[in-house]
């Protein structure tokens, strides 16, 4: 009788599967090129879409800059106005300053913020660590949520516990993410005053914290509980527990295992979505970070900041895309054919 091939387990060997592990080691190169083709595509996209939401439009920011500095006190200067616009390169044509732009960020010149006059760099540096603070909390509470609710909802699919947990990830997913900030606030700020209701700091942050994760961790909860319900109705699965091999060790190593791959994507669209997040979530909490200081860019047509904050969030969400795309065959071997 042969042998079943359980996922997880060694190919068989021989000429044939020496044969095929060659084939894998010529075609993963091509596989990183190809992924990393994918990265600059996306990068690139994204670059020619925020520029031309920004400098396409009929808006003038210069003019918008000069009448800030003034506060209505008579008109713009015309010749104060054309050394602006010479100034931040905004005198060329559309398609030169496109070019001209592109070339400075691929030198990593982020350009000079409209209305501070500070080098762009210098303003994502003072709004950064807030961010990166609180979306690495974030996530710091969502993936241990995630996978413990997942794991404990599909030990049993037929149990009662399935049956009362399987709903409520997706109950949460639902929620609006400023309601639920502003629920969070009534509750733990107004009410029982464990945290403060606006602000910084190690105390501010974990609130903030949990207002982002929870529906983070409920999306990734809803995809594991699923792909770990369809894994355990494989047949491979009845087949090692007739073998006699312990529940436990047959759902942690061999059912979780296969149920990753859906998590594992969805984890890297995630990054993505703590990022933009982060701008409900700092405006609603009054927290200072790149959230608030995009949503303050825009009002004021700072297009360098938010042009910056665009292609860093976008090379942050292909980078980590990249790293799961290659995570793939070191989870699941048969994805190197």
């Amino acid at each position: 009788m042969a042998q079943a091939l359980i996922p997880g387990d060694a190919a068989p060997g021989g000429a044939a599967g020496a044969g095929r592990r060659g084939a894998v080691g010529r075609s993963l190169p091509l596989y990183v090129l190809r992924r990393c083709g994918y990265f600059a595509v996306v990068v690139w996209a994204v670059y020619t879409l925020s520029f031309l939401l920004l400098y396409a439009l009929p808006s003038d920011p210069v003019a918008l800059m000069l009448e800030r500095r003034s506060s209505g006190a008579g008109g713009a200067d015309p010749e104060q106005a054309a050394a602006l616009r010479e100034r931040y390169g905004l005198d060329g044509s559309l398609p030169e300053r496109y070019l001209a732009t592109f070339g400075r960020l691929l030198t990593g010149d982020l350009g000079t913020s409209f209305q501070s006059g500070d080098p762009v760099p210098e303003v994502l540096a003072a709004a950064a660590p807030n961010t990166l603070g609180l979306a690495a909390a974030a996530l710091a509470i969502a993936l241990p949520l995630s996978v413990l609710l997942a794991l404990v909802t599909s030990w049993r699919p037929d149990g009662a516990v399935h049956r009362v947990l399987v709903n409520v990830p997706a109950l949460i997913a639902g929620v609006p993410a400023f309601w639920l900030g502003l629920l969070l606030l009534q509750v733990f700020s107004f009410q029982l005053r464990w945290a403060p209701s606006a602000g910084g700091g190690p105390a501010g942050v974990w609130l903030a914290a949990v207002a982002l994760a929870l529906p983070v961790s409920a999306a990734l909860t809803t995809v594991l509980v699923r792909s770990l319900d369809d894994v355990q109705r494989e047949p491979f699965v009845e087949l090692l527990l007739a073998r006699g091999l312990p529940r436990g060790r047959v759902y942690l190593r061999h059912v979780a295992r296969n149920g990753l791959l859906p998590f594992v994507t969805l984890l890297g669209l995630t990054v993505g979505g703590v990022l933009v997040g982060t701008v409900i979530t700092e405006t609603v909490f009054a927290r200072a970070g790149l959230g608030r200081l995009l949503a303050s860019s825009v009002q004021t047509q700072d297009a360098p900041v938010v042009l910056a904050i665009a292609m860093s969030t976008a090379v942050v969400f292909a980078a980590v895309n990249l790293a799961v795309d290659l995570l793939y065959p070191v989870l699941d071997p048969r994805l190197k054919r």
